[in-house]
């Protein structure tokens, strides 16, 4: 039944692509594993269990995850010092670290850094997809940041250097599985974690998924490097892999092959960046392109988060350096399209021009225009119209969608007085207003208040209830104060908010019951943020020793279906699991006790 596992065995296509795009290890069986997380739904995609089969690890599904993935790199340190293991454990097929840009590392041309805790487990061919594998927490590799601040000899476990460990924490590959399976259903472009073993000493290795792990900053550093047939040989591959996974669609002229590739890309960083605006989602972008699939998708959740709302003031701090804000991930997605156009313009030529040159490129006119075209979008799907009325407005709404894009930034934007607040992993600026509150809430009241017409002045929300709906608990009288400016916004969104539904060729009363109804799913007030994520998952640990694994699995699943805030997808927890005086039903009442905690919070 599980047979497919075995051919998961080191061998993948990049090593034929870029020969020296990667590090070959030796890797041998680590012992002690317990399989603590595995995502059927993703595993049954990938052919690993058949399709009926029960959402419970066996004993021998458990063995087969545990002999493909609970390994550990024989790394140069072992080799230097001459350690031996049992030529049983030790897996016939070499797995490769593969190189990349990092900004970590002092050499900024990929030539020291890239999978510095990670090996790649191979590829699986489906029927209708190819998925590529790879694990974290397999060991320290020679490419990590804490390799070059030492003689290139690392042991694993050894943390004196900075991120040189080679190993990974049991919360954050749990927080990673939890949180990119919500993104992922909830249709927001990302990796998926297939399986997390975690093992006494409280590591884990977390075994990621996509049909297409390369980065752009593995591309990006045969560019950086001048090297014209690795760069286009790389971008060949990702390109003809997207292709035969049916992703992009190209026309039978191949002199539009690398045009047509580079406005798919424009287009999907375009989307992925209003995404990542519009749903308060944190990423750490940069030039490298590290932190992201080159398919425009979100890799790497240790630094991701998701905000209750707009802290664009938020920077996270790693070590010796700040990262960029909500607001500038747009411009650093923009910069990687900008990137890929010199890219594909030195793969034409056969010349490396300078990057400045790039700056009117056409496919960054593509980028922008995806990003408007997703940023109303995701605007009318939080005010909660159904995907048939978002695409009538889209087409016939523009200025009242503008309108009321700009009285949302200006509510979105306001900060509290008290100014910037230190946190433990670096500092934000609290916004005074939760939008998805208001949002939730305001459909209800003109329900209630019988309004016929949309150009009912006197069915408005009074401006004092207006902003103590979505004021955060944190926030002060001053923050509240109404001035005549405030009082003149407050009426003007409404004014907006409603121009907007009239729009909509359906009476005004049942489309605010449409309204209300899913924006209540869509602006869930128990909406998870990265904080609730880290106590949730703490609770989840601390259970782990005294819950039968299926059992937690069954409570993560239904967490994690809680937070799949899209009507007529959405499965809240059923009220009789949480009256249950079970382990179970009290890990989910723990659950739903930190989401109401830090439901306003980063």
């Amino acid at each position: 039944m599980y047979e497919k596992f075995k051919a998961i065995d080191g061998t993948h296509p990049w090593r034929d692509v870029s020969p020296d795009g990667y590090i070959d290890y030796q890797a041998r069986y680590r012992s002690q594993g317990r399989v603590l997380f595995f995502n059927f739904p993703l595993a049954r995609e990938m052919d690993l269990v058949p399709p009926d089969h029960p959402p419970t690890i066996n004993k021998e599904l458990e063995q087969a995850i545990l002999h493909a993935f609970s390994l550990q790199i024989i790394n140069e340190h072992d080799l230097k010092h001459g350690k031996k293991y049992p030529p049983e454990t030790i897996k016939p097929q070499p797995y490769m670290a593969t190189r990349y840009l990092q900004t970590q590392h002092s050499n900024k041309q990929g030539k020291t850094s890239g999978d510095g805790r990670s090996i790649w487990n191979g590829y699986l061919k489906t029927a209708h997809l190819k998925f590529d594998i790879s694990s974290r927490g397999t060991g320290a590799t020679i490419l990590s940041p804490g390799a070059q601040k030492s003689d290139g000899v690392v042991q694993t476990g050894d943390e004196s250097y900075g991120y040189s460990s080679g190993l990974a924490e049991l919360d954050e590959m749990l927080g990673s599985a939890v949180m990119s399976e919500i993104f992922y259903r909830q249709d927001i472009p990302t990796e998926r974690c297939l399986a997390v073993i975690g093992f006494p000493d409280g590591t884990a290795i977390g075994v990621r998924s996509a049909p297409n792990l390369i980065r752009p900053a593995h591309l990006f550093r045969y560019l950086k490097q001048g090297r014209h047939a690795e760069l286009k040989a790389g971008m060949d591959y990702f390109i003809e892999r997207e292709i035969e996974n049916g992703i992009w669609q190209f026309p039978d002229d191949v002199s539009k092959r690398y045009s047509t590739a580079l406005d798919y890309l424009a287009q999907q960083y375009g989307r992925m960046a209003a995404v990542l605006e519009e749903e308060y989602i944190f990423n750490w972008l940069s030039w490298d392109g590290d932190n992201m699939l080159a398919s425009g998708a979100i890799l790497d959740y240790g630094s991701i988060r998701q905000f209750a709302a707009k802290h664009d003031k938020y920077r996270y701090k790693d070590v010796d350096r700040y990262s960029a804000s909500l607001r500038e991930q747009r411009g650093w997605a923009r910069t990687l399209v900008q990137v890929f156009a010199q890219a594909i313009d030195f793969i034409e030529s056969g010349e490396k021009s300078n990057l400045a040159t790039f700056k009117n490129a056409p496919c960054l006119r593509v980028f922008d225009r995806a990003f408007e075209t997703e940023r109303n979008y995701r605007l009318l799907w939080r005010v909660g119209f159904t995907p048939e009325q978002i695409e009538y407005l889209l087409e016939s709404a523009q200025t009242e969608i503008r309108d009321l894009q700009k009285s949302v930034s200006y509510f979105e934007d306001l900060k509290v007085a008290r100014g910037i607040e230190r946190l433990p992993d670096g500092f934000t600026h609290n916004p005074v207003f939760l939008i998805r509150n208001l949002l939730r809430l305001l459909p209800s009241y003109y329900i209630a208040q019988a309004i016929h017409k949309c150009d009912d002045e006197t069915a408005y929300m009074p401006a004092s209830t207006f902003c103590d709906i979505m004021a955060a608990s944190y926030v002060g009288k001053r923050d509240l104060k109404l001035t005549p400016a405030r009082i003149s916004h407050i009426k003007n969104f409404q004014s907006c908010y409603l121009k907007l539904l009239a729009r909509v060729n359906e009476p005004l009363d049942s489309l605010l019951k449409t309204i209300q109804e899913r924006s209540t799913v869509i602006n869930h007030r128990h909406r998870i943020t990265g904080d609730a994520l880290i106590f949730i998952i703490e609770e989840v640990i601390a259970v782990k020793g005294r819950m039968k694994v299926d059992g937690l699995q069954e409570a993560l699943e239904a967490f994690i279906d809680s937070q799949v805030l899209i009507p007529g997808k959405w499965r809240p927890v059923p009220l009789e699991q949480l009256e249950q005086n079970t382990l179970k039903g009290r890990l989910l009442n723990k659950i739903y006790a930190n989401l109401e905690k830090y439901k306003e919070s980063i």
